[in-house]
């Protein structure tokens, strides 16, 4: 696979841990400034994706290359602090934290750290609390992250993101614990963020479908490690595309360049 614009790229890419395939013959190329979905069923490689791209788990057969160059050959820590990752797995993390306050959470992304171990410029002070004011939680900047909304939570660790000025942003269900309203207002926040003109490219990893912002061009579905489709959102979310990934009888209405699920029993 070849492409002139590949912000990041997976050439036959296969992943075995523990004596499991993971993801198997992985091609894709993702260009600087698209965004992209990566759907897919629990357990069909969404997540082992996104930590083969931060350099957490390593390709058993094939080549993955960055913007930075080719994995095995780079500064791994150096690539993953131009991108920005929000995760449950992050919150978990921040959760053994308590006493961190949102402020503390936001200035940890300078350094892609958990926690804040270095000495911060009144500079970085004021460029945290910029974007905890953007994301409408500068009100919580002197909370522990553990008292905060799950909505805080997750505003407070996009901002965290942000604050690198990360190449490559990575959401894995960021939505996962908020309500409905939650979920909007969490979609709406990000919506405007895409439209800067400094914006990262996205990659937005989810099984529900309804989650995927309207600025999403362009899906990855995964189905048992392997990738059953690729492309263009609106010619890959097909109802029978779908079904397969999914093992649904569905349908997809589109709404606002977002798409939502419709399943019928029969």
């Amino acid at each position: 696979m070849t492409t002139t614009d590949a912000l990041l790229r997976f050439d036959e890419v296969n992943v075995t841990t523990g004596g499991t395939k993971r993801l198997q013959n992985l091609s894709f190329a993702i260009n600087r400034g698209e965004h992209w979905g990566v759907l897919g069923l629990n357990g069909s490689g969404k997540t082992t994706l996104l930590k083969v791209i931060a350099g957490y788990v390593w390709a058993s057969k094939g080549q993955v290359t960055s913007w930075q160059g080719t994995y095995g050959k780079i500064d791994i820590q150096q690539l993953r602090q131009k991108i920005g990752w929000v995760s449950d797995s992050l919150d978990d993390r921040y959760r053994t934290k308590m006493s961190h306050t949102a402020l503390e959470v936001v200035l940890s992304g300078l350094y892609a750290s958990i926690g804040l171990y270095e000495s911060t410029s009144q500079r970085d002070i004021s460029h945290a609390e910029h974007w905890l004011d953007f994301f409408g939680i500068s009100h919580v900047k002197h909370q522990p992250y553990g008292q905060l909304s799950q909505g805080e939570k997750k505003r407070a660790l996009l901002a965290r993101a942000w604050i690198a000025k990360p190449t490559l942003l990575l959401l894995d269900e960021p939505c996962t614990g908020l309500d409905v309203k939650g979920r909007e207002e969490f979609l709406s926040t990000l919506e405007g963020l895409l439209q800067l003109d400094d914006a990262p490219t996205l990659l937005y990893v989810t099984h529900h479908l309804e989650e995927l912002p309207s600025s999403i061009e362009n899906v990855l579905l995964l189905k048992n490690g392997e990738i059953l489709q690729q492309g263009k959102k609106f010619n890959t979310l097909t109802a029978d595309n779908i079904q397969e990934a999914f093992q649904v009888n569905a349908d997809i209405i589109w709404e606002n360049e977002r798409p939502w699920l419709v399943v019928s029993n029969s």
